[in-house]
């Protein structure tokens, strides 16, 4: 049945192919509106003209779909736009530079949901938008809901994209799917393996800002943690160890430039017929190109799956809120994009042109959706680390740790207790309120 399931979750998505109170400055004219859905509307005519919104994304698939919907919101409203991306490892630098300036570079900034407790002192609470427009928060799952836009009973972003970890991998090599356990899951791919003809087992996005997202999912679903609670951390444990050295393992199953590949890199090994699995989010190559002849070799020959169960069943959530800058000076007509890019219909769209996974629950009950069970199930328990201001630097701090150890730079005795130090030090450089719990254990 997951094999089955699987399947068609390949086929689908294929088939697809896919801080105050808000000032409600008066900048437009009079409220002729447009519904789109329950809850979501954007001003019609030219109540917005002479304004310019800039919208700040990650580049890729959620950049992309921004600047398709930019002639439909500036025919709707009168304003034009400019869609600003950066890669990843530096959106966060550039908006939090931004933010904490109030230099109002930016309207609308894509926030990662680890970064919300971060930036949340200096994004506007959309609570009182909310109210007047009568925008139902409810059709979101409550857990991606949980992780990302709401911090701490106050909603600052509205969720926009939220994918649950899964992996890719070869029908025609692993025809069982991804076993239930990292034990079986490591035999399967040296099985798969023939280097002769170029295959290794595995490919994984190790590069730095990546690949402590890889440990944290394999420590997760072991049952480890990085604190409790109380914030009390807990990463020097057995689950640690047995995570570090389930990393290690993976050196010899997959190509030795592995650890300086990102997604791009993994993905392309992957489509290149050159691994037997992809460790990666699919979303962001796999779904769109893995059915393409011209861009992919093996066609027909691949599926989506979920991670090895292990003990927990946990994987890492990717969830992204789109939020108004307090210092931003178009703070009505920020709102007005957010709820079009949020709304059904855009979801929808973006699903079936980009491949973005939408955090609406509605979405996941249409009938192109019926065969992703195992995909939405995750999205009800799939974990996020930190979201305090603490997280950025810890995050950063596992990857170059994990990093030195699967280089040989350091043993694994050494590499746990760095680990420890480096979380207490984040901590102790941003501790977190006093009112703020540790979720995430």
């Amino acid at each position: 049945m997951k094999r089955f399931l699987a399947m068609l979750l390949a086929l689908v998505m294929v088939l697809s192919m896919t801080a105050c109170s808000p000032s409600h400055e008066t900048d437009s004219e009079e409220s002729n509106t447009v519904t789109l859905d329950a809850g979501a509307s954007v001003s019609e005519g030219q109540t917005y003209t002479g304004k310019t919104l800039t919208v700040l994304y990650m580049s890729g698939v959620y950049a992309d779909a921004a600047r398709a919907m930019v002639p439909e919101f500036e025919s709707a409203t009168g304003a034009k736009v400019e869609v600003v991306d950066y890669p990843y490892l530096t959106l966060h630098e550039k908006a939090l530079l931004d933010l904490t300036s109030y230099t109002g570079s930016y309207d609308v900034i894509d926030v990662a949901s680890q970064w919300d407790g971060e930036f949340a002192p200096f994004l506007e609470p959309l609570t009182d938008y909310i109210a007047r427009d009568d925008y139902d928060m409810s059709v979101f799952i409550d857990n991606v809901l949980a992780n990302c836009g709401d911090w701490q009973g106050t909603i600052i972003g509205i969720p926009n994209a939220s994918t649950p970890q899964t992996f890719a991998y070869r029908t025609d090599l692993l025809p069982n799917g991804i076993p239930d356990t990292w034990d079986e899951y490591r035999k399967a791919l040296a099985d798969a393996q023939n280097l002769e003809e170029g295959i290794y087992g595995v490919t994984v996005s190790q590069v730095s800002g990546q690949l402590g997202g890889v440990f944290d999912y394999v420590l997760w679903s072991m049952g480890g943690n990085w604190a409790d609670e109380d914030w009390n951390i807990t990463i020097n444990s057995d689950e640690t160890r047995a995570a570090l050295e389930h990393l290690y393992a993976l050196k010899a199953l997959s190509d030795p430039a592995n650890l300086a590949w990102g997604v791009d890199e993994s993905i392309q090994a992957f489509l290149d017929g050159k691994a037997a699995v992809c460790e990666t989010w699919p979303s962001l190559g796999i779904v769109q190109r893995g059915d393409d002849p011209a861009q992919s070799k093996i066609v027909g020959k691949w599926a989506l799956d979920v991670l090895p169960h292990e003990k927990t069943g946990l994987t890492l959530l990717s969830a992204w809120d789109v939020a108004i800058p307090s210092g931003s000076s178009n703070k009505d007509l920020a709102w007005e994009w957010i709820k079009m890019y949020t709304s059904y219909d855009k979801q929808n769209e973006f699903y079936d042109n980009h491949g973005i996974l939408s955090p609406r629950k509605e979405f996941w009950e249409q009938e192109k959706m019926a065969n992703q069970s195992a995909v939405r199930d995750a999205l009800d328990t799939a974990n996020m680390w930190w979201r305090i201001p603490a997280s950025v630097e810890a995050d950063s701090m596992i990857n170059t740790i994990v990093g030195a150890y699967l280089s040989d730079q350091i043993d694994l005795e050494t590499a746990v207790t760095q680990l420890e130090d480096a979380l207490n030090t984040a901590l102790e450089n941003s501790p977190p309120a006093e009112s703020v719990k540790n979720y995430n254990h």
